[in-house]
């Protein structure tokens, strides 16, 4: 299957977009990977029986990308709600992928125009078709509707007011991974001077604050690149970085404090009661336990992937389908 072509940017923007009110979230009801288990709803797809889910919001509703009937590999971005998956369409050309939504079901993502170029858009509920933001790479939205993307160099037209946040002494430049509720970002910057060598960032009304390591970087590595992926309402992070021996461990960052996670856990999420999940693994107030001994046994699905978690505690995975061999997307609901 064909994917967007990203690239690394030279600044982290967040963009105020003229978005409708969010929706008044669920209540959060805290949930413990250590007593609770799950049931599955199969998302579907868009007909080619092919789901790639990303994320999921406080009512339970989930967006990601999804094959279309025998189209071969051509994807379009999708909202599921009510049981029921919607095609976002694209921007004219033939792919598209959701990549967040928020509480009001809006979704951010890339579309692909007439040219096939890759485009960052905008779906909203009360318009058929996508909004082209202009210029940038989306990778979250917030409840109030506040957009973070990278931009590669000044680009114009964008919905709303666009903001440059500063790439923060010692680097050369920062991509974004997140925004939470308070407006806080979340993004990823180079070391200058150290090829390829990153470090977690959260931006608080537009002041970075680099986080702290693990005791490595990069450069003594042979695995992966570190990176933050995801931040809260509270404004914890997590993600994966590079310790002192050159193991690639999840972690926690906390009230100023870095917790390595150990090696087995790649975290993706964290909802608001500090529950964060990510690859087969939930991790519950230190307690770590693979998602697939949480749902029904003969199930027919192996969970790969869990990509985000509401504060209900539901969540969105994908997973083998092993009868098929095919990625199907899963919401998880605590029992």
């Amino acid at each position: 299957m064909r994917r967007f072509r990203f690239s690394h940017l030279g600044l982290v923007a967040a963009l105020a977009v003229a978005a409708s009110a969010s929706a008044a979230a669920a209540a959060a009801v805290p949930a413990s990977a250590a007593t609770t288990t799950y049931t599955i709803t199969d998302l579907g797809s868009l007909g080619g029986g092919v789901t790639d889910a990303t994320a999921i919001n406080a009512s339970g509703e989930v967006t990601g990308d999804s094959t279309l009937a025998k189209s071969g590999d051509v994807f379009h971005a999708f909202l599921w709600s009510n049981g029921k998956m919607t095609d976002l369409g694209t921007l004219g050309g033939p792919d598209s992928k959701g990549r967040a939504i928020n509480d009001s079901g809006e979704v951010v993502g890339m579309a692909e125009d007439s040219g096939e170029i890759d485009e960052a858009a905008l779906w909203t509920p009360n318009n058929a078709k996508a909004t082209k933001l202009g210029g940038i790479i989306v990778v979250g939205i917030n409840d109030s509707g506040e957009i973070v993307g990278g931009i590669a160099g000044v680009s114009a037209g964008p919905v709303g007011a666009r903001t440059s946040l500063p790439v923060p002494p010692g680097f050369i430049l920062c991509e974004p991974a997140g925004i939470n509720n308070n407006g806080q970002v979340l993004g990823n910057c180079e070391v200058q001077n150290v090829d390829n060598d990153w470090q977690g960032t959260v931006w608080t009304n537009g002041t970075p604050t680099v986080l702290p390591t693990l005791g490595g970087s990069l450069a003594n590595s042979t695995t992966a690149l570190p990176l933050a992926k995801a931040v809260d309402d509270n404004g914890q992070v997590v993600g994966t970085a590079v310790t002192s021996t050159g193991a690639l461990d999840g972690f926690l960052w906390s009230n100023g404090k870095i917790t390595d996670l150990g090696p087995a856990f790649s975290p993706a999420a964290i909802n608001d009661n500090g529950v964060i999940v990510g690859g087969q693994f939930i991790d519950s107030n230190g307690t770590l336990q693979n998602l697939n001994n949480l749902i029904p046994a003969g199930s027919g699905f192996q969970i790969q992937s869990a990509t985000g978690i509401n504060d209900n505690g539901q969540i969105v995975a994908n997973a083998i389908d092993t009868a098929t061999g095919q990625q199907h997307a899963l919401l998880l609901t605590p029992n």
